[in-house]
């Protein structure tokens, strides 16, 4: 197969070079606007692509799938500059962490113009995994290209027709990823320095391998609702107590605030003083609010 890539900084370079590891006979075409630097081009060497010096000679191409891999910001300049080598047989895909709006908007003017578009999200670390990296897929042609990537060996989930879902998938489990690593430093941090990090760690171990995770997740936002003026309170103690250690609450704050935003919403006296079994209700309540 033809593979093109606007873009290849980690991204592209990992994934092209899955691709020809997997077989040799594609054919890979790639363009970085850094392609006068010796990495860029040691990387297009190791990953037997051939570097152009403009992202519209990749386009230009008998490509069977070209990828955008660019900065976020950049991702709708970049459709742009090769929308007039684009074909209605080639398969376009956003890899960027764009807005679902910025994808809808690309995908609707491809869409106009016959040109196939898929929303990807990746959803794992691309060394190791390269392109059998796990990737959310929507937009209307997701299917057409599910189709393609089992030829290429890859691992895409399907999400729906709607160019943007993948993309919110992915920014809504970066909250709590990226959330819990940061809320975890906060917590290791002030243990550490209280030399109290190996009880912590062996407390929050129990109280997570206890039960299935997803038990975790009910139980906890169900109590809240009967439970989050009380919470308020021990974090603002909290919160000062970090302070005398001379350690800085951010994460605590915000979780301080969060439980005022959910007791300030009368949760409880809507649940007429009950928790409620199951999250989901909760937030349909909390939605339905707004």
């Amino acid at each position: 197969m033809n593979i093109g890539f606007i873009g290849f900084g980690e991204v592209g370079y990992e994934m092209a070079k899955g691709f020809i590891s997997h077989d040799s006979r594609h054919k890979i075409f790639v363009y970085d606007h850094l392609y006068e630097k010796i990495e860029t081009k040691s990387r297009a060497e190791e990953a037997q692509a051939t570097l152009f010096d403009s992202p519209l000679k990749v386009a230009q191409q008998e490509l069977d799938v070209l990828f955008i891999a660019v900065p976020a910001p950049y991702s709708y300049d970049a459709w742009k500059s090769v929308w007039s080598a684009l074909t209605s047989t080639t398969i376009y895909v956003d890899l960027t962490t764009a807005s679902s709006e910025t994808k809808k908007q690309i995908s609707e003017e491809m869409t106009a113009e016959n040109r196939r578009f898929v929303d990807a999200a990746i959803m794992g670390p691309l060394k190791g995994n390269q392109h059998k990296v796990p990737m959310m897929i929507s937009g209307i042609e997701s299917k057409s290209f599910i189709k393609l990537g089992k030829e290429l060996d890859m691992n895409l989930a399907y999400v729906s027709e709607l160019a943007g879902d993948a993309t919110n998938i992915k920014f809504i489990r970066s909250i709590f990823t990226k959330g819990l690593s940061t809320l975890l430093h906060e917590v290791m941090e002030i243990a550490e320095k209280l030399e109290l990090d190996e009880t912590i760690l062996d407390s929050i171990t129990a109280t997570i391998d206890k039960e299935p995770f997803e038990n975790v997740i009910n139980r906890l936002i169900t109590g809240n609702v009967l439970h989050s003026e009380r919470r308020v309170k021990e974090m603002e103690n909290v919160i000062a107590f970090m302070l005398e250690n001379g350690v800085e609450p951010q994460m605590t704050r915000a979780t301080r605030d969060k439980l005022m935003s959910i007791s300030n919403a009368d949760l409880k006296e809507k649940f007429h003083g009950k928790a409620p079994t199951h999250w989901k209700q909760v937030m349909q309540l909390i939605n339905q609010g707004e």
